[in-house]
């Protein structure tokens, strides 16, 4: 299922949930270290000794134990408390109480308060609590909860939730988990939480279990990855695509970002996407590149376009074509035409005409002509004239009238018989 379809609480959980949990319970985000120079954590590292068979440290165990150990000695929490909790009406003070009821909670004790609130009907609307529990007893005792999840036909965000949580603390041990169990449609939610909670401590690693991925998780998951690269800035998220192994999955991860990275350094970005050597890649990504930096600042999308080679220039042309046929339909009908008489151009010819056509329709329709493709033009004329027909019928017939030679017989036909 589509992680875009999900409940719009649903964001408000990851965000709240990540954000508290992940950064007052867990504590163990940090920023990656450079790619170039550095030493970067590969899928064989990690494993150091005096690991348990669940991936965690001794030291770990230990302590888990000593707070386990210390929550005996407080008063367990009651049923009673945590409905007073969730009555609350002020969100900040709900959230800091349950986060101290979960604190106090027996390990043990989770499955049961999950499974009320989840059964409750207020479900829908404590979303964000309901996130919070999930991934504390995550953060607690993840197979637990993942088995729980497992047996009670969970919804996606709950699967991504609890195993992003896990995966951000002990990385291999949750994808290994993840890779293994089945989860129903197209797209493995398992492995897209536990790609986000790597991705969340360490983007190099979740690039490399990235390439383990296939079909629309792998599409999905990078596309989930993207924010936590990209928040490094455009040197780091270029170099995070060009040390992708794989040509294909680099490809994908380039077309991908190259909104946010032009987003992050339009120049920067121009230049990287003129370097890509693959020329396939090279033209899908400049039209987003120049549709992304003709929004800011049209005139330097302009001149980088002019100045790529033409089987690239072609492609990016449609970007530029967009919003300058928006701002100034005379001048990108010129510019356009500036760019020579490939047939490649008909796509950016095309975006022109439509973009115009709302705002000057006569611009529009002299510009049709310039469509190297005979059955396009043809399509573009029966349609847009059919639709100045009803919006300005006099000034419709009267360009018809002086631009019958260049239109299909049967349309002027038509024009004159109305």
């Amino acid at each position: 299922m589509n992680f875009s379809k999900l409940p719009s609480w649903t964001w408000t959980a990851g965000g709240l949930g990540l954000a508290l949990a992940a950064g007052v319970m867990i504590g163990r985000v940090s920023a990656p270290g450079p790619e170039a120079g550095g030493s970067r954590e590969s899928l064989g590292a990690g494993k150091s000794g005096g690991r348990d068979s669940r991936g965690g440290s001794l030291t770990e165990e230990r302590t888990a134990r000593s707070r386990e150990s210390a929550r005996s000695t407080k008063s367990a929490p009651s049923e009673q408390d945590l409905s007073k909790i969730l009555s609350s009406t002020n969100r900040l003070e709900r959230t800091e109480k349950l986060l101290a009821y979960l604190d106090r909670l027996p390990t043990e004790q989770f499955a049961a308060v999950y499974e009320e609130m989840r059964n409750s009907p207020s479900a829908k609307l404590q979303g964000s609590e309901r996130s919070l529990v999930l991934q504390a007893w995550a953060d607690r005792d993840p197979l637990t909860a993942l088995g729980f999840l497992q047996q009670g036909g969970a919804e996606d965000w709950e699967r991504e939730t609890a195993v992003s949580t896990w995966a951000a603390k002990d990385p291999q041990a949750a994808f290994a988990w993840a890779a293994t169990a089945k989860d129903e449609g197209d797209v493995n939610n398992w492995m897209l939480g536990a790609a986000r909670g790597i991705a969340l401590t360490n983007p190099e690693l979740a690039r490399d279990y990235l390439s383990q991925m296939e079909g629309k998780t792998r599409d999905q998951a990078l596309r989930d990855m993207q924010p936590y690269v990209t928040q490094y800035g455009f040197d780091y998220a270029s170099n995070w695509v060009g040390n992708i192994s794989d040509e294909g999955l680099r490809s994908q991860a380039s077309r991908t970002l190259a909104r946010s990275l032009t987003e992050l350094d339009p120049a920067q970005a121009g230049a990287w996407n003129a370097a890509i050597t693959d020329t396939d890649t090279r033209r899908d990504v400049s039209e987003t590149v120049a549709d992304a930096w003709a929004r800011t600042d049209l005139a330097s999308a302009r001149k980088w376009v002019e100045g790529l080679p033409e089987n690239t220039r072609t492609e990016a042309a449609e970007g530029v074509a967009r919003h300058y046929a928006q701002q100034d339909p005379a001048a990108a009908a010129q510019w356009l035409s500036g760019l020579g008489n490939n047939p490649d151009l008909d796509g950016a010819r095309r975006i022109f005409i439509d973009e115009s056509f709302r705002s000057s329709p006569q611009q529009s329709l002299d510009f049709v002509a310039n469509l190297s493709d005979a059955r396009a033009r043809e399509g573009y004329y029966w349609r847009y004239v059919n639709t100045w027909m009803k919006q300005d019928a006099n000034a419709a017939k009267t360009w018809v009238a002086r631009n019958s030679a260049a239109l299909p017989a049967p349309l002027v036909e038509r024009m004159n018989r109305q």
